[in-house]
């Protein structure tokens, strides 16, 4: 656990500093801004006064954490501009994108001292993924085929879920999100459940749509029925689900577009979001592709689910499970779910979460600057502010090994760029209409590309490990990434086109097939066996046409159509491998 709490250390002093550093030149900007942004008014009369209190606290900040960590600042190159810069610094790059590969080099990049505002770090850099190393050969993989093998032995009736526990590892999935790219992720559970590794998990982490993903892979509605939600459901909603007419109301401008004057008129504080999440977790998951509630209510004994968002209150992750009771029905989780999903600005007002006055019932109220409507409430947001790989809350909840599942592929740049769009939806959704202005700094600052980046150099390094799979605890676990090969086309968060998206859960499953395979002589065969398991046939048939709320549309499509190739999947399925 060492080296996750230098991580932390390290954030904190990039956090306060880079903070500070954002806030003295606010004091600047902020009364231009005043009579340049026509859509804020007087609301930019306060942040000035923040800013400038905000300053005295962030240098209060950092001298208490120096004193309680002890550390000696001057020694620190992140946060010291009088420590030379080394030769391979991307200072010497000016003008240049240089990769960055460790976190020495990103917590340098990050220097706020540098003078560089947040998104000028971004166009300078790049982080990359680099974990197509890993196989089963892989100490977080060898267990999983350890207890595979153990369970084979077990007496009839034995459930390995509860005999797994007995070996004194804690294992546990988590699984990124990323809008519609969890179509990713829906491929690779698949793949898992088609390799018989379904019951070798003690828990499920889910950050964004992958608590989606790791719901119906608990009650193992698979290989079909929870990821056609994605390319079924989803893909031919229409405007039900994602209405991109509604970008220019996002940053407040929706009376430049003739389609949204009467929206902007007759809902004026809250439009109609782009991105309509109650449609997937109200219409889809509750009832067109229900989550099978019973089942899932009994794994929470043996591999119960954990949710992740975002506190905007608290500034941190947030875990929700059955367990802590923050959920105890369907709606209930899905409420948590939609939390974890919320794309700031473009899915609508926050979630928040607290509870009733007499303290013993958990409450969800949809509804920004609601929160102190509720007892301890909590407004909540998406997991990427600030855990988008829910493998850090496995390893605090004491996982030993965590097997992650990304969602975009190696060799792209996760950085990204902040343009002028969104800059202008945060503005408009954290400090005109929640207030959260240490949020939007954080944004701003671009803190959460801090994080995504520090996570994605970790797995790079845990992809390499060639420690014992018994040399594993909580304080020093042992991480396996699986993600797309460089040069896989890569999903947008908004993607809609049905053909995309079924090549997207393609690609999810091969990628983790061809890493997991225990037989070397099958590797490579992924992308064969996930075109045979989701055929072409897929794209044939009108999702409408075949609704079930037991059966998945493909095999009633095969049903009525060709009897025969449905005998050959299920056949396949049940062999799994």
């Amino acid at each position: 656990m060492k080296q996750f709490e230098q991580h932390e250390i390290s954030t904190l002093f990039v956090k306060n500093l880079t903070q500070l550093n954002m806030h003295l030149h606010a004091l600047n900007m902020e009364l231009g801004l005043i009579l340049s942004c026509f859509w804020s008014g007087h609301s930019y009369v306060m942040p000035v006064m923040q800013d400038a209190a905000f300053c005295r606290t962030s240098m209060n900040r950092i001298r208490s954490l120096t004193q309680l960590r002890g550390i000696d600042t001057s020694k620190q190159s992140t946060i010291n501009s009088s420590t030379p810069k080394p030769e391979t610094s991307f200072y010497k790059a000016k003008g240049e994108v240089v990769e960055i590969k460790t976190l020495e080099e990103l917590y340098e990049a990050f220097d706020p001292q540098s003078g560089r505002t947040g998104s000028q770090v971004l166009n300078s850099i790049s982080v990359k993924g680099d974990t197509q190393c890993v196989t089963s050969d892989h100490p977080v993989a060898q267990l999983l085929y350890e207890r595979k093998s153990r369970a084979e032995k077990l007496p009839p009736g034995t459930s390995p879920l509860v005999e797994n526990k007995k070996d004194g590892f804690k294992v546990a999935l988590a699984i990124e999100g990323g809008g519609m790219r969890g179509c990713v992720s829906a491929g690779m559970v698949a793949a898992l459940y088609y390799l018989g590794l379904e019951d070798h998990f003690d828990a499920v982490y889910g950050s964004s749509a992958g608590s989606l993903i790791g719901a119906y892979f608990i009650t193992r509605q698979l290989p079909y029925y929870g990821p056609e939600i994605y390319y079924d459901i989803l893909t031919t909603a229409g405007n039900k689900f994602i209405d991109t007419r509604r970008l220019l109301r996002a940053v407040g401008l929706g009376l430049l577009d003739p389609r949204l004057i009467k929206d902007v008129i007759t809902r004026p504080r809250n439009g109609k979001p782009v991105l309509k999440l109650s449609y997937l977790l109200e219409d889809t998951v509750q009832f067109r592709k229900p989550l099978n509630w019973t089942k899932f209510v009994e794994m929470q004994e043996v591999q119960p689910l954990s949710v992740i968002a975002s506190g905007l209150k608290s500034e941190k992750a947030m875990v929700f499970n059955m367990k802590s009771k923050s959920f105890q029905t369907l709606d209930g989780l899905a409420k948590c779910m939609h939390a974890s999903m919320l794309l700031p600005g473009i899915a609508g007002p926050v979630m928040n979460i607290g509870t009733n006055k007499d303290g013993d019932q958990m409450k969800h109220l949809l509804g920004n600057d609601q929160s102190h409507l509720l007892v301890n409430g909590e407004p909540l947001a998406d997991a990427l502010i600030y855990e988008p790989f829910p493998y850090r809350s496995a390893v605090k909840d004491g996982a030993t090994h965590v097997l992650i599942l990304r969602t975009r592929p190696d060799g792209v740049d996760v950085t990204g760029k902040q343009g002028i769009f969104d800059k202008l939806v945060m503005r408009r959704f954290f400090l005109k209409k929640n207030k959260l202005r240490n949020i939007f700094d954080r944004i701003m600052n671009q803190l959460h590309k801090l994080r995504y980046g520090e996570d994605v150099i970790i797995m790079n390094e845990a992809a390499k490990t060639t420690r014992d799979y018994r040399d594993a605890t909580s304080e020093d676990p042992l991480l396996m990434p699986i993600a797309l090969p460089p040069g896989s086309p890569e999903i947008s968060r908004l993607e809609n086109d049905r053909e995309a998206i079924l090549a997207g859960v393609r690609r999810g499953f091969a990628r983790t097939y061809d890493a997991l395979i225990n037989d070397p002589s099958k590797r490579g065969m992924g992308a064969e066996i996930a075109k045979a398991m989701y055929p072409d046939e897929i794209l044939k048939y009108d999702p409408s046409e075949c609704d079930s709320d037991k059966l998945s549309a493909f095999e009633v499509h095969l049903q009525r159509s060709n009897p025969e190739l449905l005998k050959e999947i299920s056949k396949r399925v049940r062999a799994k491998q």
